[in-house]
């Protein structure tokens, strides 16, 4: 039994000499960790490099949530645009993360093998280094978008980060040996350590990291002026054509508003006057019609002969003046050419367009006083398609008056026609009133002629008279159809020109604007 416990204590016993010996201190990165101007204190004022990696960290987080502004704007072609310089800046954050953070994580553990991690470290600066050529391609991609000047500026600091990063890659290069072996150190001391510590390559390296968050900290400004510039002619652009698109929603109801009145106030008040006048005689004729009808076989012989006459001359007039006037009806439609007013707007707009893009790209590219000028004219784009809105209503509303006054003078024009087909109506039922089958032959004799006449006056006078009118009613409503359209294409003529006249106006005022000089 005693054995027993000898046995068990010596296991325990040697258990613990086993655990113990695994435990004790070796030399590892933890040594250099704790070393000043790693993890922590300072060499010379040069910081450590946990402190410094997360200042450039936090530079990266920077340009990061500035570029951020520029995937959420309004306006396609300027979305476009920056897509190189959002690419660019992108990408600089991508591919420098993981070298800070980690020379950071390097600075700050207790153990590991520090040339493995060197090596993530060092294969992340050759992949920054080699993106350097390919963000400067894409950079020169960005000189309608940034300008000349604003590209020389990005390419400048580009090749500052990536001179700093490939000197960052040789300070590892030298500080890594040394690290090894402090590490490989059978018994370190404090006085070993410190002899064989890479004080000047440690100092070296916070240096260079103080240099990129100095190049970072100087380029934060000009990220963050280029995407305020952005943002702020993103909302011009947005908000001309929100103006732009009220302006053509206006027109499109004036033009209706305008067929409206040609439709309600003219050509269907022309259609009804003629209308009227066909039914009116035609309910005319069908009365002397009726009325003759039983004359046409009446006893009295000239009578008879004159009614069986007049009945199909009365019919035959009756068909035909109706006829014309059916197709005269038929040819009275009035509108106002749609497509030539939209046309000036939409050229408006577009020349309107065209020189807010024009400003828009010398703000972007921070040409000298452009946002001056900007701020003193952006507003004046937006009066220009109110102008010529109002205009092109003008044109519409001035013209729908005038075919106003022309129908009503139409209208007048086919109470001759009235008067007339009424007279040869009349001089029929003036001819059977009070006649009848029974009454005398005298008077049936005397209505004979009556009727004559009557006949004569339909077969030579009241066809000449009725076409004539009917003709001249025709010639001037296509005269009208004609006159119409001349009268608002010459007020469309004009406001065209008035367009072309202030957005010329307009780009001259800003080209002055941006070539005066201050004193």
């Amino acid at each position: 039994m005693e054995r027993a416990k000898y046995a068990l204590v010596l296991t325990v016993l040697v258990a613990s000499m086993v655990r113990l010996g695994v435990a004790s201190p070796k030399p590892d990165f933890a040594v250099p960790a704790r070393m000043t101007g790693v993890a922590s204190g300072s060499l010379d004022s040069t910081g450590n490099v946990v402190l410094n990696t997360n200042r450039v960290l936090n530079i990266l987080g920077q340009f990061q949530s500035i570029t951020e502004w520029l995937y959420s704007l309004q306006t396609p072609e300027l979305y476009q645009l920056a897509s190189n310089f959002r690419a660019v800046m992108d990408s600089l954050v991508e591919s420098g993360s993981p070298i800070f953070q980690g020379l950071s994580n390097a600075a700050r553990i207790s153990s590991g093998n520090i040339t493995a991690i060197f090596g993530g470290i060092q294969r992340s600066i050759n992949e920054t280094i080699a993106l350097n050529d390919q963000h400067q391609a894409s950079l020169n991609g960005t000189q309608l978008f940034l300008g000349s000047d604003g590209v020389g500026n990005f390419s400048a600091v580009l090749n500052q980060l990536a001179r700093n990063v490939a000197n960052l890659s040789d300070v590892l290069d030298e500080i890594e040996p040394a690290i090894v072996d402090i590490q490989r150190l059978p018994r370190p001391t404090q006085a070993l350590v410190d002899s064989m510590y890479p004080k000047d390559a440690v100092r070296r390296l916070n240096v260079n990291l103080q240099d990129y968050v100095n190049v970072g900290t100087a380029t934060v400004p000009q990220i963050n002026a280029v995407v305020n510039r952005v943002r702020l002619v993103d909302a011009f652009i947005a908000r001309l054509a929100s103006v732009g698109s009220v302006q053509q929603n206006n027109l499109n109801n004036s033009i209706r508003a305008f067929n409206g009145t040609a439709y309600n106030g003219v050509q269907l008040r022309l259609q009804s006057a003629v209308r009227a006048v066909r039914v009116s005689f035609g309910d005319a004729m069908s009365v002397a019609s009726r009325k003759l009808r039983p004359f046409t076989v009446d006893e009295v012989d000239i009578l008879r002969q004159v009614a069986q006459n007049s009945t199909g001359l009365l019919e035959e007039r009756l068909s035909n003046v109706t006829q014309t006037l059916d197709v005269v009806g038929g040819r009275i439609v009035l509108h106002v050419a749609e497509r030539s007013a939209e046309g000036v707007l939409n050229r408006t707009l577009a020349a309107v367009n065209d020189l807010a893009w024009r400003l828009t790209l010398s703000v972007t590219s921070d040409v000298p006083r452009a946002q001056s000028c900007f701020s003193r004219y952006n507003y004046e784009f937006d009066k220009i398609p109110r102008l010529v809105y109002g205009a092109l209503d003008g044109c519409g509303q001035d013209e729908g008056r005038t075919l106003q006054n022309v129908g009503a003078g139409l209208a007048g024009y086919l109470a001759v026609l009235q008067a007339q087909l009424d007279a040869e109506a009349r001089n029929y039922n003036q001819c059977l009133n009070g006649l009848t089958a029974t009454s005398a032959y005298e008077l049936k004799l005397q209505r004979s002629v009556c009727l004559w006449g009557a006949h004569r006056f339909s077969e030579l006078i009241g066809s000449h008279v009725v076409d004539n009118q009917i003709g001249a009613f025709q010639e001037l409503l296509d005269d009208e159809m004609r006159y119409s359209p001349a009268r608002y294409h010459a007020c469309l003529h004009v406001t065209e020109r008035m367009s072309v006249a202030v957005v010329i106006d307009l780009s001259n005022s800003i080209a002055k604007c941006l070539n005066e000089t201050s004193t």
